[in-house]
């Protein structure tokens, strides 16, 4: 049963599909606006922590997300010459913690919608108040009414821009590769996010379902760099030929088409990013760097609060407010812990790249409970 109050959502991605599914569960009506002309979520592999599966439990997803990948029990750190350094348990909740396709994800986040909830191939420009309603408009000549207005659209939303200006995201000294085989080595520990840490670069692995392996590299680089003359695969090759097996075997079983390149950015975290009824979510309203893997477990985390916000408020203005209220300190502390570990991923000196492995090894009590905390927040209807 509706409520008659129409939320309007920009960007279909992970966070937008949470966003309108948890709407939708609660009896508003979501319709979100998508520039793509197919739903298709751009990435590959994606880590969901306790604190966005608990989420996704409370979405009726779930199940479904079980099904479709692999879990995750252990985080573990090796040095870039094979020896461990921390294995961490993540696996102390009463939810999973899993490792899945970020298209998946966004599939089954869109299944369980009516179909009349998305509109593809809407590239938004602009909105406007009227009184207490906000009108969409997009650039093929639609414009759409509702109480209130989601900015769900990324890194580089609009919505943001409109707001609060044109400003270029920060880039972070650093870029990412991110590959998908179906080559899983023999020695590889079902459960386990596997992460070798060298100077200036690491390497990480985890199975996301349906027998796939997702990898990814972090790699100190000018922004912008073009691919070497040799193509990204042989580049790879090449930059981690001396690091342990499977590294070097995951890479030579990789398609040169399943290797995405993407250079890492965040933005200084806003004090404020809701405009009476307006509001951003996910990556719009707090981009951060993935060295914790919380980017997405963030909105996913910001849809369901920002539903709890609108069911309690009885306006959008209200609620945003709130939801901002309830959002800003915990992102932003993902912010700094982010920014902090890519700034020690970029290490180079071989000394100092000693002293942190040293240095995480004797803390590893610390971290294991520091991301116990992390995935131990919980917000339910």
């Amino acid at each position: 049963m509706e409520t008659g109050k129409k939320i309007l959502a920009i960007g279909g991605g992970i966070g937008g599909a949470a966003t309108a599914l948890a709407l939708h569960r609660v009896g508003f009506k979501p319709i979100v606006y998508e520039r793509s002309e197919t739903l298709r979520e751009v990435g590959a592999g994606v880590a969901l922590w306790a604190n966005a599966t608990r989420v996704l439990q409370e979405l009726g997803v779930l199940e479904d997300v079980l099904r479709a990948s692999d879990p995750i029990t252990n985080y573990q750190f090796f040095s870039h010459r094979g020896k461990q350094l921390i294995d961490l348990r993540v696996d102390g909740f009463e939810v999973p913690a899993v490792a899945i396709h970020r298209a998946d994800l966004q599939a089954l986040l869109w299944q369980k919608l009516p179909l009349d909830r998305c509109v593809l191939g809407q590239v938004f420009e602009r909105f406007e108040q009227v009184g207490n309603k906000v009108i969409a408009h997009f650039s093929a000549g639609l414009a759409d009414e509702g109480d209130g207005l989601i900015g769900a659209d990324g890194l580089r939303s609009r919505v943001r821009a409109q707001l609060f200006g044109e400003a270029k995201p920060i880039y972070r000294g650093m870029t990412s590769y991110r590959g998908i085989t179906n080559y899983i080595p023999d020695t590889y520990k079902r459960g386990y996010i596997c992460e070798f840490l060298g100077a200036g670069k690491a390497f990480g692995f985890v199975t996301i379902g349906k027998g796939r392996m997702y990898w990814y590299v972090a790699s100190k680089a000018s922004e912008a760099q073009p691919d070497a003359p040799i193509g990204r695969k042989r580049e790879l090759q090449e930059m981690f030929q001396n690091w342990p097996s499977p590294i070097p075997e995951m890479i030579a079983a990789t398609d040169e088409a399943n290797i995405i390149k993407t250079d890492l950015y965040d933005r200084v975290p806003l004090q404020k990013w809701s405009f009476s009824n307006i509001t951003l979510l996910g990556d719009a309203a707090h981009p951060t760097l993935p060295t914790m893997g919380q980017g997405a477990c963030m909105a996913i985390e910001d849809a369901l609060v920002v539903t709890k916000c609108l069911l309690e408020q009885s306006d959008a203005a209200t609620a945003f407010r709130q939801y901002e209220s309830l959002r800003l300190i915990r992102t932003k502390k993902i912010f700094e812990q982010s920014l902090l570990i890519g700034k020690v991923a970029r290490i180079e000196n071989p000394v100092v790249v000693a002293l942190r492995n040293t240095l995480m090894k004797l803390l590893s009590q610390q971290f294991e409970n520091d991301y116990k905390a992390l995935h131990a927040y919980r917000v339910s209807f």
